[in-house]
C-alpha cells in the first residue's frame, strides 16, 4: 500500500468519481487493449508508450484485435475496468498474464501533444465538431489546461492524469493490477523478456521515429513541476528524471 503522501498525490480515486450507471466496455475492436484466452495474457493499453508496436506485435494471438480503422480515437481501458470485465463474464483475473507499458511522462506528453495537436480550446484532432484546427494551444498552457478521457467515469478529466501509470494500473484500492510494465525505452529487451513469459514468438514491426525537437526544449519549469506532480508514479515506477532519452 502507498503512504499517505502518495496517497495525496494520486489522481482523484475512481470512487469520487461520477459513474455512468452500469458502464463496463464491451471488449471488442474499439479498446485499444489485446487479449487471449488461449495463451493467458492481457495487453491493457497506454498511450504513446509503444502500445501500438506491442498490440501489433499480439495480434497474429489475440482473441481481441482493433480492426476499426476509420476511428482515431480508440479508448484505452483501464486495468480496474478490465478486471470488472473479466467478473462479469466469468473469466478468471488471476489466470492471466497481466501487463502494460510506460514512457518517461516529459517524453510521452510531447509525443502526445505532437499527436493530438490540441487546438486554442484544448480540443483535439479527432474531436472533429469541436476542432479548430487554424489554432493550437502552446504546449506549456496545455500541461496546465490539457483534459484527457476517463473511460470509467464517462467524462474528460481537467488535468491530464488519466494519462498516467497510475490510472492505467491502479484500482480503488490503489492495489497494482498488472504482472508486468514494460517500458518503452527498452522496449526491445523488454518484448524479449515478454516472449520468453508467454512462450510466443513475437515479431515486432520497427519503431516510427517521428523527427521532432528535443522533448526538454517543450518546457518550462512551471511545466516541468506540474508533470512531476501529475505523474510521480510513473517517476518512481520507471526511475525516470527530466532530461533522460
Amino acid at each position: 500500500m502507498l503512504n499517505a503522501e502518495c496517497l495525496s498525490l494520486l489522481p482523484t480515486p475512481y470512487s469520487l468519481l461520477p459513474k455512468t450507471q452500469n458502464f463496463l466496455p464491451e471488449i471488442n475492436n474499439c479498446y485499444k487493449m489485446r487479449l487471449s484466452h488461449k495463451h493467458k495474457f492481457l495487453f491493457i493499453g497506454k498511450p504513446r508508450s509503444g502500445d501500438t508496436t506491442i498490440r501489433q506485435a499480439l495480434d497474429p494471438y489475440s482473441d481481441s484485435v482493433s480492426t476499426d480503422k476509420g476511428r482515431h480515437n480508440h479508448p484505452h481501458a483501464p486495468a480496474s475496468i478490465l478486471k470488472q470485465y473479466f467478473k462479469r463474464m466469468g473469466w478468471d483475473w488471476n489466470s492471466y498474464f497481466k501487463f502494460t507499458s510506460v514512457r518517461n511522462p516529459w517524453d510521452m506528453l510531447v509525443s502526445l501533444y505532437s499527436f493530438g495537436n490540441p487546438d486554442q480550446n484544448g480540443f483535439y484532432f479527432w474531436e472533429k465538431q469541436q476542432y479548430n484546427p487554424k489554432t493550437k494551444m502552446p504546449f506549456t498552457e496545455w500541461i496546465t489546461k490539457g483534459k484527457s478521457w476517463d473511460i470509467k467515469a464517462g467524462k474528460h478529466l481537467t488535468d491530464l492524469s488519466a494519462y498516467s501509470l497510475s490510472y492505467s494500473a491502479l484500482d480503488d484500492d490503489n492495489t497494482f493490477l498488472v504482472d508486468y510494465v514494460i517500458r518503452f525505452e527498452n522496449l526491445e529487451s523488454d518484448l524479449t523478456f515478454l516472449e520468453s513469459m508467454l512462450g510466443l514468438k513475437l515479431n515486432c514491426p520497427k519503431i516510427e521515429q517521428h523527427k521532432r525537437d528535443d522533448y526538454t526544449n517543450y518546457y518550462n519549469q512551471e511545466s516541468i513541476d506540474r508533470v512531476a506532480n501529475l505523474f510521480w508514479y510513473d517517476i518512481k515506477y520507471g526511475n525516470y528524471k527530466f532530461g533522460m532519452a
